[in-house]
């Protein structure tokens, strides 16, 4: 079972090849405006926020949007059934195709950070716990995706919804400044965004504060919301 999990994993990755070169450029050319656009007129202490804010937004577009809308197109195509119908469990085949999404995001991070660095002089305090924040965030944005792209039946409607939400969890969440920025009582809304959690975890690890963890806890729990609705998805199917 294992052997067969890794080869759906390879036959993936395989297919990202296809558009990896322009993959590679939107993740290089992207992320240097973000940066010069927001982290030349913010408070230089809040720069870390930038950095973070960017690797969020790519959090949630590469790996939400790509997962759902992947899924989406492996169903409508019939690759979704024909796999199950070799004797291949449904969670395997999903989660497969999450996971490789998950993988390619990870070749821009780096890029996001070394820009960041050099454009913004923001180091990184606490590689372990930057770590834990990044495994973290790719694991909750794949099962949401992975929700989205098996709960939604409509291909078309999957690609839409997909993208607004990413953005909406990307520009409605205080990604790129901090939680105290927002006025009471509508801070208590943004507890229930996740990308909150991403952007608050990641911005701690740049400065080597301990509650990155805790954050990093709260994103592994909406992981695990993910992972039980898209189960119940599943088993409806």
């Amino acid at each position: 079972m294992l052997s067969e999990f890794l080869n759906l994993i390879v036959m993936q990755l395989k297919m990202i090849k296809a558009y990896l070169p322009v993959f590679l450029f939107f993740s290089i050319l992207f992320p240097i405006g973000f940066m010069l656009v927001f982290g030349y007129i913010s408070i230089r202490s809040l720069t870390p926020f930038i950095v973070a804010g960017t690797i969020t937004f790519y959090v949630s577009i590469g790996v939400l949007t790509s997962v759902a809308q992947s899924l989406a197109f492996e169903r409508n195509a019939g690759r979704f059934s024909l796999m199950i119908a070799t004797g291949i469990p449904r969670e395997f085949y999903a989660i497969s195709i999450a996971l490789s999404n998950g993988i390619a995001t990870l070749i821009m991070i780096p890029i996001i950070l070394v820009l960041g660095s050099y454009l913004l002089h923001v180091q990184i305090k606490s590689i372990p716990f930057l770590l834990i924040a990044l495994v973290s965030s790719l694991f909750m944005a794949s099962m949401l995706g992975m929700t989205l792209g098996l709960g939604i039946r409509n291909i078309y409607a999957v690609n839409q919804y997909s993208t607004i939400i990413s953005f909406v969890l990307s520009f409605f969440a205080p990604v790129y400044f901090p939680v105290t920025f927002i006025p009471l009582p509508f801070r208590y809304l943004t507890y229930i965004e996740p990308t909150t959690y991403v952007s608050q975890a990641l911005y701690y690890a740049f400065l080597g504060n301990p509650i990155s963890l805790l954050w990093s806890l709260g994103i592994i729990i909406f992981g695990f919301i993910f992972v039980i609705l898209s189960r119940y998805v599943i088993r409806r199917q």
